[in-house]
């Protein structure tokens, strides 16, 4: 019976998705609610049982650790909060193949998750790239077609490397006959390097990780507020970190100096995504960068070498996916209600929209690290892990990791800076008369979001009670790994505490001061036009004028550092090249011929 349950993940949601092809919607809705809801209680049950395991002729395919339960629980959690903000709003054309799509992307996604064998793993981790792909067409902006193009190919490509990874471990270690349980193979020749870092492009690619991350943005932007909260914000993030964990602490033996490659791809993958973000007026591509930027943090934890550090990062992905999905879809309310993702266009809506505005703000804290919201919790984790490495390592060893910290906490700093620019845009300031009759968010949406915002403001209050001796202390006992001593004095309930005393404090000097009288603004003794007032998107515009800045935003809007397009223009010049050396002569093509035999010969 045990084993069933492991395939049940699995099977559950895969027949869900299957007779939603001839429901009718509203028990689309209520069919896939029941399925994901019964996940939850299919992986309560594997944490109250010992772990079990699932063959296929002979072969164990399926296996289920403690990290594995640890994603597996957050995967059906999120899918089903997520699921509850989609059942109403989500546009009419699209509801039948998204609830068709969305238990099939939680079926493969478990199933990734669940593979102990690199088959079933390679084979699941394909098909959520190919439901990713899918999601994404559901998008009606005019760029939906090129992005999920740019989706496909970056997914497909960090697939084949994948693919090559798998094989070349399989190669250098026979003896596991394709398993993937703790190979723990030394990096001791070029083989296992090149096996080591295709795994490694392609849970960074899956993950959103520098410099692979590009299509993570337009993806945010171009697709569905559903599809980009669901995927590159939740569930493609726990695929990806948990590749990483696997790689770095099961499949590999590795030295700090391959800590160090990860900590400095992860702290370069935190400020060029802040950077980036803090110069965006489309409020879902700058989500999508910062989704991308926190991504950074979780690998420079889980790629440290240090176990707090790694517990930190493993928190931290967690974290990551409660707020930004509580980002994703509080803006996604606001999409719905006014029509246009532009910050630009918006401001002022707090007052129209408070639920939604409270979830946002209250997420904001958490993403920006700001105590006791559970975002700084997990990033105070991962600093304290990386400065006790700092004890243990050479001199110039030294220097890079202090470098790298300073990077990611300047990116925290600029990630505060950037939402503040991101909730003025959107729900304060002044607002345009077209959005005059705006009306609250749908309960089920208000429902998620309060959820989320729930989950962040206790995941901070509660972190060692609940997410670390819960869900994350397990996974590192199993892992033989120590748990780890804090540094210094920690607690929530106390900050929370001064804060609220410095909100009351605050609220009482507002409330009892003597009062301003404020007026309008007049332009020769006219109100100002619209198009005069101060939007939040301009806060930060001297950083994108700044030298050295200037340069290097100028060369990310040519698009210098997009992997994708650079490889589409080297492909078009050598297309052209190969063109041109074929102007369809044949006494050309001869010589060809001959000097291809000739090659030959001297070759053999």
């Amino acid at each position: 019976m045990e084993i069933n349950f492991l395939v049940m993940l699995i099977i559950i949601p895969l027949v869900v998705s299957i007779i939603n092809f001839i429901l009718p919607r509203n028990l689309q809705k209520l069919f896939t609610l029941a399925g994901i809801g019964y996940s939850i209680y299919i992986v309560y049950i594997l944490y109250t049982q010992k772990a079990e395991s699932a063959s296929f002729f002979g072969s164990i395919i399926l296996s289920v650790d403690k990290l594995g339960l640890l994603t597996l629980s957050f995967i059906q959690l999120l899918s089903f909060i997520i699921l509850i903000f989609s059942l109403k709003g989500l546009d009419k054309e699209i509801e039948r193949e998204y609830f068709i799509l969305y238990p099939l992307t939680v079926a493969f996604c478990n199933g990734v998750i669940l593979s102990i064998n690199s088959i079933s793993f390679m084979i699941f981790w394909g098909l959520s790239g190919l439901t990713l792909y899918l999601l994404g067409l559901l998008g009606k902006t005019s760029d939906t077609p090129k992005t999920i193009k740019k989706t496909f190919i970056l997914i497909g490509g960090s697939d084949a490397f994948l693919i090559m990874g798998f094989v070349l471990l399989a190669y250098l270690n026979p003896t596991i006959n394709w398993s993937l349980n703790n190979s723990q193979l030394p990096l001791n020749s070029l083989s296992a390097y090149i096996s080591f870092f295709f795994l490694l492009i392609a849970a960074f690619t899956k993950a959103g990780g520098f410099p692979f991350h590009t299509w993570v943005p337009d993806f945010s932007k171009d697709a569905p507020v559903e599809s980009a909260a669901f995927l590159p914000a939740s569930l493609d993030k726990f695929l990806g970190i948990f590749l990483l964990a696997k790689i770095v602490t099961g499949y590999f033996n590795i030295d700090f100096s391959i800590n160090l490659i990860i900590i400095s791809l992860g702290a370069l993958t935190v400020i060029t995504a802040v950077m980036m973000a803090m110069n965006q007026h489309n409020g879902k591509k700058l989500l999508g960068y910062h989704a991308v930027s926190q991504v950074g943090y979780m690998i420079m934890g889980v790629g440290s070498g240090n176990v707090l550090a790694f517990a930190g990062g493993l928190f931290h992905m967690i974290n990551h996916t409660i707020y930004k999905s509580c980002l994703f879809l509080s803006f996604g309310s606001v999409e719905k209600k006014t029509g246009t993702s532009e910050l630009d266009d918006l401001g002022g809506l707090g007052k129209k929209m408070p639920v939604t505005f409270t979830c946002s703000l209250i997420a904001a804290f958490s993403i920006s690290g700001i105590p006791p919201f559970n975002g700084f919790f997990s990033k105070w984790m991962i600093y304290q892990g990386l400065f006790n490495q700092v004890k243990e390592i050479s001199s110039l060893e030294k220097i890079l990791l202090l470098i790298c910290i300073i990077l990611a906490l300047f990116g925290s700093a600029l990630t505060l800076a950037s939402f503040m620019k991101f909730i003025h845009a959107v729900y304060l300031g002044k607002r345009i008369s077209t959005f005059d009759k705006i009306t609250e968010a749908p309960f089920n949406q208000l429902f998620s979001n309060s959820i989320l915002a729930f989950l962040c403001i206790s995941f901070g209050l509660l972190s060692l009670q609940i997410p670390l001796s819960i869900f994350i202390y397990p996974a590192l006992t199993e892992m033989n790994l120590i748990i780890p001593d804090f540094i210094g004095l920690y607690n929530p309930t106390l900050i929370l505490f001064l804060f609220g005393i410095a909100f009351i404090v605050g609220i009482s000097f507002f409330l009892f001061s003597p009062k301003i009288r404020y007026d309008n603004v007049y332009l020769g003794g006219s109100l100002p036009e619209e198009k005069f007032r101060i939007a939040g998107t301009e806060f930060y515009n001297e950083i994108r004028n700044m030298k050295p800045l200037k340069s290097i935003y100028d060369w990310a809007d040519k698009k210098y550092f997009d992997l994708y397009e650079v490889g589409t223009k080297g492909t078009f010049k050598l297309s052209d090249l190969f063109q041109k050396a074929h102007p369809g002569q044949l006494q050309l093509y001869l010589l060809y011929v001959v000097a291809g035999l000739l090659i030959f010969l001297l070759l053999i």
